[in-house]
């Protein structure tokens, strides 16, 4: 006869009619037993995840907008340039075009200094 060991016992409930007993569920089933200590590790998960959760979405957010300030500076800028080129072409005095010319690098600077302004925030 050869010995093997035993790896689990499962317990019966021995009755006089000799029947397995009675495997319906109970409302016992049903319950969950958690301790203190493994509800206040869920509870720390769950806000955890909740931050950073939001974290990712207002940083999603900005940088929509950042994205959205650059392509609309980047269209002022291209009109600058068109209005540039259009002020070189046309039949004005010197001076007037000089004028108008350091009107408009006024302008497009001010643009491109206020670009810094998206990064402060």
């Amino acid at each position: 006869m050869s010995a093997r060991p035993v790896k689990s016992v499962t317990p019966f409930d021995f009755r006089s009619d000799f029947e397995a007993p009675d495997t319906t569920s109970t409302e016992d089933d049903d319950r969950i037993s958690i301790s203190v200590s493994e509800l206040a590790a869920l509870l720390e998960d769950t806000r955890r995840s909740t931050a950073e959760m939001l974290r990712d979405e207002q940083v999603q957010i900005q940088a929509d907008a950042m994205r959205e300030s650059a392509t609309a500076l980047k269209q002022a800028l291209a009109r600058i340039v068109d209005l540039v080129e259009l002020l070189e072409k046309a039949s004005l005095s010197e001076e007037t075009r000089e004028d108008a010319l350091s009107r408009v690098r006024s302008i497009a600077a001010e643009l491109i200094d206020g670009q810094g302004n998206l990064f402060q925030s």
